[in-house]
């Protein structure tokens, strides 16, 4: 029934749209210091900050720029409560634990477009910062509005739009490790038609003596139609296409000469939305992603027989289309309703098999916004998803926040969430694992609060938050399931709560100072089948990977035509598991601090009819300081690059 209830709404909602067009876009305007009047992530429709109740930090494009970064993962350093950890060189597996949940707890949207993997998970190492007007991080569980996935937050890009008149870029970076960037972008728009894109590549011997490189092209824009005042529609596009050369083993032993890895991904948007009168807003999408890898490892020389050599390849594939309605009744009360299909797929061929599944969902949720009195803020949101393998599944949350004083601010909030099975838990043949189509969904439920104050006459804030969360039916591999028996079951649970503390200050017109801490305390609760002292889940004992302290320091500054900046990244001793030993042992990686420093001297400021020219440094881990995110896998040394962009 739910089925057929969506087919006929999209049906429907997708013809009057298209007759149309969409409701121009909301602009977020943030940075890292100074929070932005609205954010569109935390509800999933624009929402000023003050009455939204989700904690959300937002990045700028242009101040990473700045900074000289290129990748994603580098700027999710500046987020509390979210801790990136790469395994290797540039361009490696990197995952993201965020307020101590799995790595695959992160919904990661592009432009609205679901990029994560079926059942989560997402490799971090490789998204950069191509075209990015904004990045929203939402923390905590928002499974209301986007479904699977976002167990402990979702993080959105959202690329650059075209405004009128002709604007362009260009800039190159070169330095240590061989490393080079070389980027172009150009927006503008005429009459009712916008467009934006930029091209990238980025290349790198990488942090190893041999067989290391990451070779990167990033493609992308978006075209915007606006055929009258109340309508609007978007197309965008993105393509990536990564090599990885990495000479490690699964214990970080440098030991490969010519392994590699490849991957294609094709990203698809189409957005179309329509206002009704003052009151309902009507908005459709369509979105396509799609990714093509596989990864080799051969013989190294005839004589080489002491590996296990594999070719493989593989192809996921996800459509998503959905027609959401925000109804305005009342300036206090605001209604946001959807429907939702998605359709996904995964082949792949190996040393292990051939796998090729598929699977769908449906889901309708609604979400009311409420201002009960002048000070308060209050959601309540409720979603009904239908899978095709685990059935019915129930989320909610519902938070308040109220001013206590013009410059003080309290919230709460508590919500439930949840992640689908990959598709290999669902329906592996592997030889040495077999899926179970019996899966429940891997849950969560979550609660904070949280105190925000204003300081230094609106030049500053404080804010701390305290969140718990707890999860529960995490899916665990049985190495010792009986043949012909499902090697994947719903046992473990585990608890991970903290505080998370940040201030942000402009004690003048050219500078920013921020700080964070966080304070993560995260406990297997029931290990499931692990079962000895050395395991990744030892009940009672800390999740891996996750440091109990860490924090961060930023100052940002400017002086005539010279801008500089600093950070100071601070990761506290976390547990591990050492597989370099048989049997494998549990240790404790030791606390690091690592400083980037940044710098952009303006050559030639840019004026009409003369571009602006800069030239830029950029230092990571300045001091070159050796320390390990993953056993047996060391960080990486200091980066040094030197470069200039135009613009114009």
């Amino acid at each position: 029934m739910l089925h057929a209830r969506l087919i006929a709404a999209l049906g429907a909602t997708a013809t009057v749209l298209l007759s149309a067009g969409a409701l121009p876009a909301q602009v977020v305007q943030g940075d890292t210091v100074a929070l932005p009047e609205l954010v569109v992530t935390a509800e999933r429709t624009p929402t000023p900050l003050a009455k939204s109740i989700a904690t959300t930090t937002v990045l700028k494009g242009d101040d990473l720029r700045a900074q000289g970064l290129f990748f994603v993962e580098d700027a999710l350093r500046q987020v509390p409560g979210a801790m990136p950890v790469p395994s290797g060189s540039f361009g490696g597996i990197a995952s993201l634990f965020l307020r101590g949940g799995e790595s695959d707890y992160t919904k990661v949207l592009i432009d609205g477009v679901a990029v994560n993997q079926p059942g989560g998970a997402y490799n971090f190492g490789t998204l950069s910062i191509d075209n990015v007007d904004r990045i929203e991080i939402v923390r905590g569980p928002v499974s209301v509005l986007y479904g699977s996935d976002a167990v402990s937050g979702v993080i959105q890009i959202f690329t650059r739009r075209g405004t009128a008149g002709l604007n362009a870029s260009a800039g190159s970076q070169a330095g240590s490790f061989g490393t080079w960037t070389g980027t172009l972008a150009a927006s503008g728009g005429q009459g009712p038609v916008s467009f934006s894109g930029s091209l990238s590549r980025y290349r790198t011997d990488g942090i190893y003596e041999f067989n290391s490189g990451y070779r990167s092209t990033i493609g992308g824009g978006a075209v915007t139609w606006r055929p009258d005042r109340r309508s609007e529609v978007t197309l965008t596009a993105r393509r990536d296409d990564n090599t990885l050369h990495f000479p490690t083993d699964f214990t970080g032993a440098v030991v490969d000469s010519n392994q590699f890895s490849t991957q294609q991904a094709t990203t698809l948007g189409l957005d179309l939305g329509r206002r009704v009168g003052t009151a309902l807003e009507l908005r459709a999408h369509l979105d396509s992603r799609r990714e093509v890898y596989g990864s080799s490892n051969q013989p190294d020389s005839p004589g080489d027989t002491l590996d296990f050599y594999s070719r493989d390849v593989g192809r996921s594939l996800r459509r998503t289309a959905g027609v959401t309605a925000n109804v305005t009744l009342d300036p206090r009360v605001k209604l946001v309703t959807g429907l939702e299909g998605v359709w996904e797929a995964l082949l792949e061929e190996g040393s292990s098999g051939a796998f090729d599944q598929t699977r769908h969902n449906y889901g309708i949720y609604g979400q009311a916004l409420l201002e009960p009195a002048a000070r308060s803020v209050v959601n309540l949101g409720v979603r009904l998803d239908d899978n095709e393998k685990f059935g019915s599944h129930l989320t909610a949350r519902v938070g308040t926040a109220y001013a206590l004083t013009r410059t003080l601010r309290a919230r709460a909030s508590v919500g439930t969430s949840f992640k689908e099975p990959s598709l290999r838990e669902n329906y592996a043949q592997g030889l040495f694992e077999r899926g179970n189509p019996g899966l429940d969904p891997e849950q969560a439920t979550s609660w904070e609060v949280g105190l925000e104050q204003s300081i230094l006459a609106g030049n500053g804030s404080i804010a701390a938050n305290y969140f718990d969360q707890r999860f529960r039916d995490l899916i665990q591999y049985d190495g010792n399931a009986a043949p012909d028996q499902p090697t994947y079951q719903n046992v473990a649970k585990a608890t991970a709560r903290g505080v998370e503390i940040i201030a942000r200050v402009r004690p003048v017109a050219a500078m920013t100072l921020g700080a964070s801490y966080t304070y993560l305390v995260t406990r297997v609760d029931d290990a499931g089948f692990a079962t000895g002292a050395d395991d990744i889940f030892v009940e009672g004992e800390p999740l891996v990977r996750r440091p109990k302290h860490s924090a961060r320091f930023d100052a940002r500054g400017a002086v005539g035509r010279v801008s500089l900046g600093a950070g100071l990244n601070v990761v506290g001793r976390r547990d591990d598991v050492d597989f370099r030993v048989f049997p494998q042992v549990r240790t404790t990686l030791g606390a690091y601090v690592t400083v980037d420093a940044d710098a952009a001297v303006d050559i030639v400021r840019r004026a009409p009819g003369r571009p602006g020219i800069a030239a830029t440094f950029r230092a990571e881990n300045l001091f070159d300081r050796d320390y390990e995110t993953v056993v047996g896998f060391a960080g990486r040394g200091r980066l040094l690059t030197a470069g200039a962009r135009v613009g114009w």
